[in-house]
């Protein structure tokens, strides 16, 4: 009698959960079902502002600054263009966050940075050749992973140590083209005198001049296929950059558009009225893109399927024999997201029961759960946390129990068998409530292991539920995000 307030509880606590995720659920299914009338912004990527007004005399100083700030022009370029309807601008800190957060860039980032470290201990060791292998392999990483996005410091440090490490190898040549790149990324970059030797520093100072000369400061993060790709990580339709220089008219303005593989815009402003010239090209620029596309009663928003197989380990609390035995086996599920923070999952396992301590389960039997509800999900960086309510369906096979010894010896047929010992739930389908609990982590950028504990209360049919009841489960498996 004491068990029945406690299942209540259980029961009420369940319908609470999956009442109230069905209740979110509708209003996002409505609005991604059939939101015909909705806009679907243009993305526009607005990139950190490369500043190129510096002088080759200010390159040594006694001590050294990193960089300096001035306006920020690209920061009003993003306000510029998010005034204009049906255009969604990302802000350059918007864009390096995005692409510090990104797991995948993130490690390769992190070889990179062991590559780097091993470079400089071979560069202090004295061996330049070394030196060069590492630090080369150390900046290639670097771009790859956008670092002259989200830590230019970075990358131009690895360019710098490259050059240094080429001149003591006799490679003057491709000292001066790594020192190039080096300002290229940084180019307001400030070292202290005596950092280097004096041909270091000679080789220093002749890159920046010919970097501030010659070099493509207009197209400050790369060609045409680098920026499309860095326009489908972020998921945009073009990428605005801003730089500035001490050449005529010395602000560049560029928009390169992935949908169409092409710079829509790259013109020259004088700095006198900077933000006034800017803000009229971005102006014409926006006016000649494509007019905001509108779904055709799809969803405006691709939502994501994860699949995943897990071991499967489980036993009841209530079962009709007199020590507990266990089952053993593997399932499958899948989950998609429907809002955030809410999915929708169904789950299947197939179990096979062990026998218990005493043999009162006559034959071992095979078992199919199907459990299909709402998830209530938790995220944080490299993991998932959820609650899971729903509901589960139970198919067993022959099942049969009994705690008499003649049954055991002779079978449950045999005339000796007492048959009032027999508890019989062959065929049976039990349903009831379920609720699991569980977490994710990710392996990647696609892959995640993932462990859950889960349990039911069943309660249909009621005839059947007082023998067999109350399953606990523990699922660990692997997965695969699409």
């Amino acid at each position: 009698m004491a068990s029945e307030p406690r299942f209540g509880r259980i029961v009420g606590l369940w319908a609470f959960l999956f009442s109230l995720g069905l209740a979110t659920i509708a209003p996002h299914l409505a609005v991604a079902g059939g939101a015909t009338g909705a806009t679907l912004s243009r993305r526009v990527a607005v990139l950190p502002m490369r500043d190129y007004r510096v002088l080759a005399s200010d390159l040594l100083e006694v001590e050294a600054s990193a960089t300096f700030r001035n306006t920020d022009y690209s920061a009003r370029a993003a306000l510029d263009l998010s005034r204009h309807p049906g255009v969604l601008s990302v802000s350059p800190s918007a864009v390096t966050s995005k692409l510090t957060r990104d797991r995948s860039l993130d490690s390769v980032a992190q070889i990179a940075q062991a590559r780097y470290r091993l470079g400089l201990e071979y560069f202090m060791g004295l061996s330049p050749a070394r030196a060069v292998q590492s630090l080369r392999e150390a900046a290639r990483l670097y771009a790859e992973s956008y670092r002259d996005l989200s830590a230019p410091k970075a990358l131009a440090d690895a360019w710098f140590l490259l050059g240094v490490s080429l001149l003591d190898a006799g490679d003057t040549v491709g000292a001066h083209l790594a020192m190039k790149r080096g300002f290229a990324v940084q180019p307001n970059r400030r070292f202290r005198v005596g950092l280097f030797s004096k041909a270091a520093e000679r080789a220093l100072q002749a890159a920046l001049v010919d970097h501030l000369s010659t070099g493509q400061l207009n197209r400050p993060f790369g060609d045409k296929t680098r920026l499309r790709r860095l326009a489908r990580r972020l998921n945009v339709m073009a990428v605005v950059s801003v730089s500035l220089s001490t050449r005529k008219n010395g602000i560049h303005l560029t928009a390169y558009r992935a949908d169409v593989d092409r710079f829509d815009l790259d013109v020259a402003l004088s700095l006198p009225n900077a933000s006034t010239q800017i803000e009229a090209a971005l102006s014409r620029w926006v006016a000649c893109l494509p007019a905001p596309k509108r779904p055709r009663g799809t969803r405006t928003k691709r939502l994501s399927i994860r699949l995943d197989t897990a071991a499967n380990y489980s036993f009841y609390l209530r079962q009709p024999t007199r020590r507990p035995f266990h089952s053993l086996g593997f399932g499958a599920g899948l989950a998609r997201p429907v809002a955030p923070g809410l999915e929708w999952f169904v789950r299947l396992h197939m179990m096979t029961s062990l026998s218990d301590p005493y043999r009162d389960l006559l034959y071992t039997f095979n078992s199919v759960r199907a459990v299909t509800g709402v998830g209530f999900i938790i995220k944080r960086r490299g993991y998932r946390f959820w609650a899971r309510p729903g509901i589960d369906v139970h198919a067993l096979g022959r099942f049969v129990a009994s705690t008499d010894a003649e049954c055991k010896l002779f079978g449950e047929a045999h005339p000796l068998c007492n048959k009032s010992t027999i508890r019989d739930l062959e065929q049976n389908i039990l349903v009831g409530f379920y609720l699991g609990l569980g977490a994710e982590i990710d392996l990647g950028h696609r892959f995640f292991v993932l462990g859950q504990l889960s349990g039911s209360a069943y309660i249909v049919p009621f005839s059947k539920t007082d023998d067999l009841n109350f399953p606990l489960a523990l699922d660990f498996g692997l997965g695969y995000r699409f």
